[in-house]
């Protein structure tokens, strides 16, 4: 990494109290500090970073970027002064950026964008160096911050980029600028800020626009407002689907997760992957593969072992029979996936049964949308459903099947659940947004 002198130039800041030193990583979160580490003191809308800029130095902080002057703190060094914070972090990313030879790879989609990197890392791991952004660092803040931990010597890294409004896609493909592009699927997310579809699937076609010409994009054609963008895109693109695309997959088994087979070219993938809308997310991440050298021999072999991340439609044993957690995110698209998967689900199970949370930012259609969920459940003949939140209790009170619900208080919902699950053998789907707070109540149901 660069010395705080050198960041100083790049990012047009002054250095206060400076000294040597050499920037090991770039860090935001001032509790995650370790001997080293630049400190980058963001102001955000709950929190300011100057005000930890005294523990970050107390951690072993080798320099800090500020935009305060009055915040130092006497153990303070090599602070960086500059106008914007942000702006000084972009700048930095993309002097880091145009260090690197690696072949860059951007992951966007309303759903499906975790899933497909992870996808992607665990297959060309141990094939190649290759690097994967943690988490979810896919905004303005988080893709400069995961840029800049990539190794100057990866030989791919592997990024996802997100959007909550228009404008959001364009300045993050362009700090990335990466040479593979891939488009999971343009759907009913974020809808606050995109107002329809439509919308959503021009934003997330702003990282094939920022291809360059030589680049590479792959596209879920399944998703009708990006099958009908890539009709009239003349790049070089591989479009993947069940029902139509360049790139086909066929669903031949379900037990214990999807088994996917191709054939052009032809391949036999068993994954322990579950819901049928995976099956996009897999064909993508095989053709990615397959463009930056992967045989299909190593494709089958290696997808056979790769496991979901927690929270994402994963089955766990529980008490009285089965949690389907699917409580890290929802939307209509995705929430729609888990009820059919919770209804087909190849499991012992006399009952199938229902918390679901909101689904948030989903703008004016909101109400219409809580309402399609819940009447499709009722057709899947899932009972009972449990309501979490204003939104999806107001669904349920609208409904015509007063009987299929159970309403629980919030602070007593684990216990209130478990006591309308007397039978030893029901599955259970949790599904809601992340500020819900399904996830603590997965644990709980768990135990």
């Amino acid at each position: 990494m660069f010395t705080p002198q050198q960041i100083a130039e790049i990012v047009r800041g002054r250095i206060l109290k400076g000294c040597d030193a050499r920037v090991v990583r770039v860090i935001h979160d001032s509790r995650r500090i370790e001997p080293g580490d630049l400190f980058i003191a963001i102001k955000g809308e709950r929190t300011d970073g100057h005000a930890f800029l005294a523990q970050a130095f107390e951690r072993g902080a080798c320099g800090a970027i500020i935009s305060d002057e009055k915040a130092i703190p006497e153990n303070a060094r090599n602070l960086i002064l500059v106008d914007d914070v942000i702006v000084a972090l972009h700048a930095l990313a993309t002097a880091w950026r145009r260090q690197m030879s690696a072949t860059f790879v951007g992951v966007t989609g309303t759903c499906g964008k975790t899933t497909t990197r992870s996808l992607l890392y665990h297959l060309l791991e141990g094939r190649m160096s290759v690097y994967s952004a943690p988490g979810n660092y896919n905004t303005e803040i988080g893709l400069p911050l995961a840029l800049l931990a990539m190794p100057r010597d990866a030989e791919v890294g592997l990024f996802e980029l997100g959007a909550s409004a228009p404008g959001d896609i364009a300045p993050l493909a362009a700090l990335l600028a990466p040479s593979i592009g891939v488009i999971t699927l343009a759907g009913r997310g974020h809808l606050t800020g995109f107002g329809g579809v439509e919308a959503v699937a021009q934003e997330k076609w702003d990282l094939v626009r920022a291809l360059p010409p030589n680049g590479a994009a792959f596209v879920n054609v399944d998703s009708p407002p990006l099958a009908a963008l890539g009709e009239r895109y003349a790049g070089n693109m591989t479009t993947v689907g069940i029902d139509s695309g360049d790139f086909r997959g066929r669903v031949t088994s379900s037990k214990n997760g999807l088994v996917v087979d191709t054939h052009a070219p032809r391949l036999h993938l068993e994954t322990r992957l579950l819901g049928k809308h995976n099956t996009t997310n897999i064909l993508l991440a095989a053709a990615v593969a397959i463009d930056l050298g992967l045989s299909t021999g190593e494709i089958e072999r290696r997808i056979k072992t790769f496991s979901a991340f927690p929270h994402r439609l994963n089955l766990v044993p529980a008490p009285f029979g089965y949690i389907l957690d699917d409580s890290y995110n929802a939307n209509p698209e995705s929430t729609r996936a888990a009820l059919i998967e919770l209804a087909r689900l190849d499991v012992s199970a006399k009952r199938r049964a229902f918390v679901f949370g909101d689904m948030l930012d989903l703008g004016e259609g909101s109400a219409s949308f809580h309402d399609e969920v819940i009447e499709l459940a009722l057709e899947l003949g899932i009972d009972p459903i449990f309501p979490v939140g204003d939104q999806t209790t107001q669904a349920a009170k609208r409904s015509q099947s007063a009987g299929s619900f159970v309403f629980c208080e919030d602070r007593d919902l684990a216990a209130c659940i478990l006591s309308h699950l007397p039978d030893a053998k029901i599955a259970l789907l949790v599904k809601g947004s992340l500020a819900v707070g399904l996830t603590k109540i997965v644990q709980e149901l768990s135990r």
